[in-house]
């Protein structure tokens, strides 16, 4: 599992070996994670910590890269909890 993101009232499954649409809600999915460790970083999107490649910022917007090249924007709301899991210095 790498990220789980909202499209709509779907939540978009990525994993190593693809991604799908799962019909449920987004605070069902993240607690269905399991063992994984991740956080949320944004209200449409989480992220598995070991699935972060890079952390950029441009303009003063964090952004996290996913292995495939998927960029997802960490948002000022989830920046503490992204500096506390040591994600974002």
């Amino acid at each position: 599992l790498l990220a789980l993101s909202v499209r709509e009232h779907y939540v978009e499954v990525l994993t190593d070996r693809g991604r799908g649409l799962v019909l449920m809600r987004f605070s069902d999915a993240i607690t269905e994670t399991g063992t994984v460790v991740g956080l949320q970083i944004h209200r449409s999107h989480w992220e598995a910590l070991d699935a972060v490649v890079r952390v950029s910022r441009v303009d003063g917007k964090v952004a996290v890269e996913l292995p495939n090249g998927d960029r997802l924007p960490v948002s000022r709301g989830f920046l503490p909890a992204a500096r506390a899991a040591g994600l974002v210095v």
